[in-house]
């Protein structure tokens, strides 16, 4: 009874958690506008997604995939952070590799699993994202990782539709080791 009731404590601080992560993730500064796309996975979704990444694993012959999954798989949190379709900033800066935003914004887009070009001031705001996010995480205790393979299978699955994901994992560690041997 007190291992249930303990369980579903957890559970649910581990949601009260994710929603704080999203809310810091939301809130990052941004270059002008917002076009991030923030998804917290629940149970079901982070299971599908830990699947997935065991089929890329087989169908690319990548292990990596599969080590990837097994973190999903393991994690108490999963969020998905992307980058929508966005406008450039119109500096004409070329960070982007083209001479001007108009190129830039005329630009055909290329996609594979990720989508491009996109305005590198975007991708800064994405960055912060990212790290507002996993600061965050850290500081309700969890151990926390990126895994740019779960935002590709995400892609891959439809669980988000921005141009650009990472996953962000997370839990709780039961024994902190200070010494590795």
């Amino acid at each position: 009874m007190v291992g249930k009731l303990a369980e579903e404590k957890m559970k649910k601080t581990h949601e009260i958690i994710s929603h704080l992560v999203k809310i810091a993730a939301e809130g990052s500064p941004k270059a002008y506008g917002d076009y991030l796309e923030i998804e917290v996975l629940d149970d079901a979704e982070r299971e599908m997604l830990a699947e997935e990444m065991f089929q890329l694993s087989d169908e690319m012959d990548e292990e990596s995939y599969s080590d990837a999954g097994e973190s999903i798989e393991s994690s108490e949190e999963v969020i998905l952070i992307g980058l929508n379709d966005h406008p450039p900033l119109e500096l004409d800066c070329r960070a982007c590799g083209y001479e001007d935003c108009k190129e830039f914004s005329e630009a055909e887009e290329e996609s594979d699993i990720f989508s491009g070009p996109n305005c590198v001031f975007r991708i800064i705001d994405l960055g912060l994202a990212l790290g507002n996010a996993l600061n965050t995480s850290r500081s309700h205790g969890l151990e926390n990782g990126i895994s740019i393979r779960g935002g590709l299978a995400a892609k891959h699955l439809g669980l988000i539709d921005s141009r650009i994901c990472l996953a962000i994992t997370g839990d709780v560690k039961k024994e902190r080791s200070y010494h590795n041997p």
